[in-house]
């Protein structure tokens, strides 16, 4: 009969085929003698749980570059997978290179109320003109002359017998009159009976009203005092 270790004919007897049983023996030893050899490189305990170590194991060289990424597989084939993925994570050009920043860093980064805005604050952002600047102090207008732009100019000119004079670094404007001209209808405030009475001015005009009042007791051509001889008050002396 034909067999791996020996092709024995059936109508022949041992003795005619007796070679072919020698070589079939022998293979049949070698066979015996490999499985053997295999036994004893098998630690004592192989096969039971904690026996395959890393020595048994040996080295597996894994890559990042599998196309879909599996949860079965040789331990090579899962190791791929998880590298796999880690470089998508990272987005560098290997699982093996640093990130550019930490999963730590980015949720302290995401918690961080003063650097993203809120729905509220999205919400104003919205509403606001593109364009449009910070709001500044100004008048509308100044004597009813109105500002042609938001942010204009007026000029203080000085009139007759005033002079308009400035100071950028102390931010003052100074109006002087200079008494080169005579001012204008205010000059009745300056009375007793005005509303800036100016003492020297009053007395002087009390003086010329008495002066007046006694000059109209005084005789023309000859004539005698008018009214009461008495006459009025000047200096605190009577006429």
């Amino acid at each position: 009969m034909a067999n791996r270790f020996a092709n024995l004919i059936g109508s022949r007897k041992i003795s005619e085929d007796f070679e072919n049983i020698n070589i079939g023996f022998d293979k049949v030893q070698a066979d015996i003698d490999a499985d053997r050899t295999k036994l004893n490189g098998i630690a004592s305990g192989a096969g039971t749980a904690g026996s395959a170590t890393d020595t048994v194991i040996g080295n597996r060289t894994a890559t990042d570059t599998v196309v879909t990424p599996s949860f079965t597989g040789t331990l090579t084939a899962l190791l791929s997978s998880l590298f796999t993925l880690i470089k998508g994570i990272t987005g560098k050009s290997s699982a093996l290179t640093a990130p550019a920043i930490t999963l730590e860093a980015t949720k302290s980064h995401v918690d961080n109320g003063n650097l993203h805005t809120t729905a509220a604050e999205k919400t104003k952002l919205a509403g606001v003109a593109t364009g449009a600047e910070v709001n500044q102090n100004a008048f509308a207008q100044v004597n009813n002359i109105p500002a042609g732009a938001k942010s204009d100019t007026i000029t203080v000119t000085g009139g007759t017998g005033i002079t308009v004079t400035n100071n950028p670094t102390t931010k003052t404007l100074t109006v002087t009159a200079t008494g080169t001209a005579t001012p204008g209808a205010h000059g009745s405030s300056h009375n007793g009976d005005g509303s800036d009475p100016i003492p020297d001015l009053v007395n002087l005009k009390a003086k010329v009203t008495a002066l007046e009042d006694f000059l109209g007791y005084m005789p023309i051509d000859g004539g005698a005092f008018l009214g009461n001889p008495t006459g009025p008050t000047i200096d605190g002396g009577t006429i």
